[in-house]
């Protein structure tokens, strides 16, 4: 009698416990990162006699959330990468806005309209305004190639300050963490469940996994070590954080930024996808490249121009001079020589010196069509440089967005195991409501039959 007492009350706090679960279920449906729960419970240790067993009831063994590891390494696996060619794609597609050449002001136009400017004084070598032309188409020259080596510079700096903002939300991560991780620590120390904060430190794994690679070494008593790369983050309530670090190149002189830890001021390290590598790779190495490229290019075009312009007689009579100033190291130093900025009538069009000679102007306006330029015409060459941004800018594209699918594929597989179904928790609700209500029967009956037993008794 007394048995089927306690076994109704077992079975009326087990249903209990399931109705409270399953309510917190429901509450938490749209909550962001929350996993569905479920409670374990086991029948209660038989007794034991001479001749049988009897069974004693439920008990609750455990409240478990319902989580797939396996799916969750998955999605931060394929979130770093969604995150690295986000970032890739944002930064590329920017910097294709400013090197569109569908405008006059484009460098092809600047191009086509120094070489033209050159045909017209060779048809007219006196004429100063011809030479205030080929000056003028000239310096526009000049600044459409500035203009474009400022835009990617813009973009290198632009990428700069977004690593400092992200190593500010990075720093603000791993504080939490940290509290996070001594808070679970506490509360596994005193055998309370530890769901709904396993699931907030879950959620700062999810965002951190977009800046970079993520990994979470646990340990038995609660707390856990983070690691951002092969660097560690967060561990034993210790916090690492990231700046940009000034550094100074003792070679050269220059300063640039660093992405550092700021307890040794070390650059982080082993980054293999996430946003942090991402703009590390675009400031460091592919707009660089570009630059690069800019500044050959420059420096082919002054020395193509000048060989053949130094090899004519000015208005002067003199020997031609450099046309473009001749210290031109980069786009940035690119510009008209001096003596013909001042002066037009430096501009050499004549191979001989003889009225009537045009060869030098003429041969300025073959340069147009001439492949010295690494076996290309100038147009050509710079034509694949712009392909070549272009290229980059549709393949970080087309990354981004199959990288951006296989991560919602991903989160899709998390949430068919760790999500809330509404209709699912509605049939429990019922389901352990009446289990509730038959448990409760059960104590009734059995009080019941205790008050007939007691009546027989008086």
């Amino acid at each position: 009698m007394f048995n089927m007492l306690s076994i109704g009350k077992k079975a009326v706090m087990a249903n209990e416990k399931q109705l409270e679960t399953t309510a917190h279920n429901i509450a938490n449906a749209n909550t962001p990162g929350f996993s569905r729960q479920r409670v374990v419970q086991e029948a209660s240790m038989p007794i034991s006699s001479v001749h049988y067993n009897y069974g004693t009831g439920v008990d609750v063994v455990r409240i478990e959330r319902m989580r797939d590891l396996q799916l969750d390494a998955e999605f931060r696996r394929h979130n770093g990468q969604s995150g690295y060619w986000d970032a890739m794609s944002r930064h590329l597609t920017n910097l294709e806005k400013n090197v569109l050449e569908t405008t006059e002001h484009g460098i092809h136009a600047r191009i086509n309209a120094f070489f033209n400017s050159w045909e017209l004084l060779a048809n007219n070598p006196f004429s100063n305004v011809h030479r205030i032309e080929v000056v003028s188409a000239a310096n526009q020259l000049t600044e459409s190639f500035q203009n474009l080596y400022r835009s990617i510079e813009q973009q290198r700096i632009d990428a700069t300050r977004e690593l400092e903002t992200s190593a500010d939300r990075i720093n603000q991560i791993a504080f939490e963490m940290e509290k996070l991780i001594g808070h679970i620590a506490l509360e596994e120390m005193q055998n309370r469940p530890v769901n709904d904060l396993l699931d907030q430190f879950d959620l700062l794994v999810d965002e951190l996994s977009g800046y970079g690679n993520v990994q979470i070494h646990r340990r038995e008593n609660g707390t856990a070590s983070v690691y951002l790369g092969t660097d560690e983050l967060v561990r034993n309530g210790h916090v690492n954080t990231l700046s940009m670090v000034e550094k100074q190149n003792m070679a050269t002189g220059e300063i640039t930024f660093v992405l550092a830890w700021n307890n040794i001021d070390t650059p982080i390290a082993g980054l293999t996808t996430g946003s942090l590598k991402a703009l590390e790779d675009l400031r460091t190495t592919i707009l660089p490249e570009y630059q690069r490229k800019l500044d050959d290019l420059v420096v082919q075009i002054t020395n193509q121009v000048n060989a053949i312009h130094s090899q004519g007689i000015n208005l002067h009579g003199g020997s031609g001079a450099d046309f473009f100033s001749p210290d031109v190291t980069g786009v940035m130093t690119f510009s008209v020589s001096k003596e013909v900025l001042t002066d037009t009538d430096f501009i050499a069009t004549s191979l001989t010196g003889s009225t009537g000679d045009n060869q030098i102007a003429l041969m300025m306006t073959d340069l147009r069509l001439d492949k010295v330029f690494d076996g290309q015409t100038l147009t050509e060459t710079f034509a694949d440089l712009i392909y070549n941004i272009g290229q980059d800018v549709r393949f970080s594209n087309l990354s981004s967005d199959r990288s951006a699918l296989v991560t919602r594929q991903t989160d899709n597989f998390r949430e068919s195991v760790k999500g809330v179904s509404m209709n699912e928790e509605t049939a429990n609700l019922m389901k352990f409501q009446q289990a509730y209500m038959a448990a409760a029967k059960i104590i009734s009956v059995a009080d019941d039959m205790l008050k007939t037993i007691i009546g027989l008794v008086r």
